[in-house]
Parts: C-alpha cells; sequence; structure tokens
C-alpha cells in the first residue's frame, strides 16, 4: 500500500497533483488508509480544496477519453501516462469482475433451466420478450439486491442509504446492492428518475441506465432510459456529472464521453451509439454562490454588453462566447426580469445586430457591433 510521504502539497497546482504517485494512486485504488490521509489534509487545508478537485475532475477526464479537456491543463505526455496507469488498474479490477459475471452467469443458467421444465408454451412467452440491457445488469450481480418498481402514476421518492434521494418516475425500476454506499455508489436504472445526490468525495456515485453510465460527486439531474425509446437522456439541474458509454473494464479501447454542467443535457443514441450534446429545452436559473451572493435583476440602463452577457452566464450557468473586440463599447437598455433565457440571449442580439447559436451545449454569438 503507498502512503503518501511528506510533501509540500499546500503549493501543488492541479497538475502537480496529477504527477504524484500517492494522489493518482489513491483516486485509482484509494483505501482506507489513503482516504484519512486525504480527509485529513483537507481538513487542514480547506484552501486548496479547489485545486485538490480540479485535478480530481482532470483524472475523470483522462478516463473518460476527453483528452482536448485534459490537455488545456496538462501536457500530453501527462496525459498518456495516466491512461496507462488507468488501464492497467483496470485489468486487475477485471480479474474479480471476472469471477462475479461467472457466478452472476450460473444463477441465471440454473434459473433458465428451471423455466425449460415448466413447459414449451411457457418458453415461448418467455422467449419473446426481449432482454434488456437492465436485465443483464442485474442479473449479473452476485450481492443481495434491493429493487423498487413503480407501478403506479405518479412519482415515487426513495431514499438511498446515504440520504441521497431518487423520484422514481411511473413504470420505472430501480436497483441498487444491499450494501450500498459501504465501498461504492451504484444503482441500475430502467425507465426514468431525478437524482438529488448527497456529496461524498470518496464515493461517487454511478447510474447504470442501459448502455449509459453516469458519473457524479453530488448534484441533482434526471436520467431518462426507457428500453422501447432506444435512446438515454441525462439533464443536469446543478452540479457536474460525466456521461460515457458502458463497456468492460478490461477494454483496450477508451470511453468516449462528455462533461455536463447546470443546464446541459446529452442524448445517446443506442444505434448509432454517439453522444448529442446541447442544451435543455428551457434553462433556468441556477443557484451557485455567484448568484446566491448578488441575483441579477436584469434591469439595464446604458449597461455594456459584457456586464450583461456576464449576469446571464453566471444566473444560467451557461457559457456565452462572443467576440469581446466588436462588442466593446455596446450598451443595452431594456428590462429583461421576465423573460426566459433563450428572450434574453434575442433581445441582446437584436440590439447589437448579431445572431447566435448553441454549439455544444454553450452559447456562441455571431457578428454584432456598435458605432
Amino acid at each position: 500500500m503507498l502512503m503518501p510521504v511528506e510533501q509540500n502539497y499546500e503549493t501543488y497546482s492541479a497538475a502537480d497533483f496529477l504527477t504524484d504517485d500517492a494522489f493518482v494512486t489513491h483516486q485509482l485504488d484509494p483505501t482506507r488508509a489513503s482516504a484519512q490521509f486525504w480527509e485529513t489534509w483537507l481538513i487542514q487545508y480547506p484552501h486548496r480544496r479547489d485545486v485538490y478537485q480540479q485535478a480530481v475532475d482532470l483524472v475523470e477526464a483522462i478516463r473518460l477519453g476527453l483528452d482536448t479537456y485534459a490537455q488545456t491543463y496538462l501536457p500530453e505526455e501527462t496525459v498518456r501516462r495516466l491512461w496507462l496507469r488507468i488501464q492497467e488498474t483496470n485489468a486487475r479490477e477485471a480479474e474479480t469482475a471476472v469471477r462475479t459475471r461467472r457466478s452472476g452467469w450460473m444463477r441465471w443458467a440454473a434459473a433458465a433451466a428451471v423455466v425449460l421444465t415448466l413447459g414449451g408454451g411457457y418458453w415461448w412467452k418467455s422467449a419473446t420478450k426481449p432482454v434488456t440491457p437492465y436485465d443483464r445488469q442485474v442479473t449479473a450481480l452476485s450481492e443481495s439486491l434491493s429493487e423498487t418498481v413503480n407501478t403506479s402514476r405518479k412519482l415515487q421518492l426513495i431514499r438511498l442509504p446515504d440520504n441521497s434521494e431518487v423520484w422514481l418516475a411511473p413504470d420505472s425500476r430501480l436497483t441498487y446492492p444491499a450494501d450500498f454506499g459501504r465501498k461504492n455508489r451504484v444503482v441500475y436504472l430502467s425507465g426514468e428518475a431525478t437524482f438529488s445526490v448527497t456529496k461524498d468525495t470518496d464515493k461517487p456515485f454511478f447510474v447504470h441506465a442501459n448502455d449509459v453510465v453516469t458519473r457524479v460527486i453530488g448534484t441533482r439531474f434526471t436520467v431518462r432510459a426507457f428500453f422501447r425509446e432506444k435512446r438515454v437522456k441525462v439533464q443536469v439541474q446543478s452540479g457536474q456529472v460525466s456521461v460515457y458509454r458502458n463497456g468492460p473494464a478490461s477494454s483496450a479501447e477508451r470511453p468516449k464521453g462528455v462533461m455536463l454542467l447546470p443546464n446541459q443535457q446529452v442524448i445517446f443514441n443506442n444505434e448509432t451509439a454517439q453522444f448529442d450534446k446541447m442544451l435543455v429545452d428551457t434553462p433556468a436559473i441556477v443557484i451557485t454562490p455567484y448568484v446566491r451572493k448578488k441575483t441579477p435583476s436584469f434591469v439595464y440602463n446604458e449597461t455594456p454588453i459584457s456586464q450583461v452577457l456576464r449576469d446571464i452566464k453566471e444566473a444560467y450557468g451557461i457559457d456565452i462566447h462572443y467576440n469581446k473586440e466588436a462588442l466593446e463599447n455596446c450598451q443595452l437598455n431594456s428590462t429583461m426580469t421576465n423573460e426566459t433565457f433563450k428572450q434574453k440571449l434575442t433581445i441582446v442580439c437584436a440590439t447589437i445586430g448579431a445572431t447566435y447559436e448553441i454549439i455544444d451545449g454553450q452559447v456562441v454569438i455571431n457578428g454584432g457591433s456598435c458605432q
């Protein structure tokens, strides 16, 4: 077991953490002792928590194959070496996973043999029902499980052992291990549910839905994954989540995923195996430290356009890209208190003679100038 030696971590940047063997080992294969060390360190240096979390997010980005994002902070060689470390860890975990899958398969095969003895008619009826990814995933588990099936016509609230809350939609199912939260936090979903996850940086929260995995630390989001719809949709209301395609831990191919922020969503097409990232249909104001401290009134009197766009960006948590030089002298006189996010953008663009488009869950303002 590798434990951190005396290091001056207080001066480390996120990139420095990712070259530290003890930090990387803890992220990939944490132990009780390493978790205790980093928890104590974060208590002693609370002002370094943001840098530490940025390093954690970069490890996750590399795990998901988000190289472009990771390389904005790290050299290409560092990204490559970390990916090799991740592969080595996955290979070790796969040895245990194979034994678990074999046990689950034998249990399923035994159950199938019993069904066959009940008669050809019953077998034909069962055989015509498609086996869903949810069925396969739950069957492969060897531990005791807890399953909730919502057969009602309204949302059903489920409180998980870690105090996370799940609002399960009608005609939906949720399964999780009986020892949920002791080693990890993993649930399996068929249908639709909204999650409000209790934050725990040492135990990320995973939602398996069809062929997609959503990973969070602590946030609020919705997953829709009905097997008949042939797609999976993930929407984020607050916090940050990563979404990637499910696959064997030993796979040599790097998983490709996306990072979602508030008011963003992604749709995974089961047939094309492609992710399509975009904004939600009606973005809502997100309660962030900036908004909590100073909620924008959206009432402007000869206010610089740069300030207006900053207010919109911070209120909705959505990045807005524009030509700062061209719009440097632009101002706005308008009251937009009751307008929606898109209506606000339309008013701004009409004022400066510009247009906007939404690309990859972000706003890009094209053109515009002020004389």
